[in-house]
């Protein structure tokens, strides 16, 4: 049925087997546009070596004790003053024993191979005022030292560096190994008339009745391995490394390699240099003053302490 309300507007009754007009469909929603793909990763950078370069002394250095290394040659922490006092028992100045090395290397880098002269005490004075050394040295001390030069200069392996047919005195090197630049210095690079390439490397060690062969093996063997490496690396076909122990010159230590050592000798650094690129800095086993004194470390950061950094030797408990 159908009618007008009271206000005139007309109405209608829906039966119910009428059906109402289906209802529009709904517009479907489109989904939201998928994300740009996230750019290749590229591969990450290999991680920087802690150390731009090494040398046979930091290499040492690291043997010794890698927690130093890493506050000295990584993080570039000074070493302190060194802890105990140096001279005689009578408190008169004295030359340290670096002191003393580089006062007997100053005199021998102007050493005249073919016609070796006793320095005077005013040689030896105008030597130490080159090398910048501040100590004074005793007279005893200066006689102590041209005694090692003249000793040298009568020696067989000045008379063959006199004889060679050139001679470079306190050569750099360098050289890269496994991204690392290894770098040092000769003492004296001569060629000798047979064409091997002879490295003379001078030691100012007090022996104190030791072996120098003894000596070298124990506190020099990575010097004599990078000395012959970089012999090889410079295109010799045969380098003999000869130390030289001032105290005894007429005893020198020598060994020989050819281009057929280069392989193990690469191999034999690299074995030495990867706890450095691994960044492995870990605390000596065997503390004690020759590896602690002046350590930046030393009775705070290190782990060791104080009774074992000083005592005299790793044999000694106090």
């Amino acid at each position: 049925g159908s009618g007008v309300t009271e206000q005139g507007v007309r109405f209608g009754f829906v039966r119910d087997r009428q059906s109402l007009p289906p209802l529009a469909p709904s517009r479907a929603v489109p989904p939201p546009p998928a994300p740009p793909a996230a750019p290749a990763q590229s591969p990450a950078a290999p991680s920087a070596a802690p150390v731009s370069s090494l040398s046979y002394s930091s290499l040492g250095a690291y043997q010794r004790c890698g927690y130093r290394f890493y506050l000295e040659r990584v993080l570039g922490v000074p070493p302190i003053q060194e802890s105990f006092e140096r001279g005689g028992p009578t408190g008169a100045p004295a030359l340290m024993a670096a002191e003393r090395g580089v006062l007997a290397h100053e005199l021998l880098e102007r050493l005249d191979f073919r016609r070796p002269i006793r320095p005077t005490a005013a040689v030896v004075a105008r030597a130490r005022e080159r090398a910048r050394i501040g100590s004074s040295p005793t007279d005893d001390e200066i006689d102590e030292v041209a005694d090692l030069v003249e000793a040298f200069g009568a020696g067989e392996v000045c008379a063959r560096l006199a004889r060679a047919t050139s001679v470079a005195r306190e050569q750099r090197f360098a050289f890269l190994l496994d991204g690392v630049v290894i770098n040092g210095v000769f003492d004296v690079l001569a060629r000798e008339p047979t064409g091997r390439s002879l490295v003379v490397d001078y030691k100012t060690d007090r022996l104190e009745g030791a072996d120098p062969r003894e000596l070298l093996a124990g506190a020099y063997a990575t010097q004599r391995l990078v000395y012959a490496l970089a012999g090889l690396r410079i295109g010799a076909r045969e380098v003999e490394v000869v130390h030289v122990f001032l105290e005894a010159p007429a005893d020198p230590v020598s060994a020989t390699f050819t281009a057929e050592d280069r392989p193990r000798l690469e191999a034999e650094l690299a074995a030495l240099t990867a706890g450095v690129l691994r960044r492995e800095f870990r605390v000596t086993d065997e503390p004690h003053r020759g590896v602690c004194n002046g350590c930046p470390a030393e009775g705070g950061l290190c782990s060791w302490p104080l009774q074992m950094t000083r005592r005299e030797a790793p044999d000694k408990l106090f």
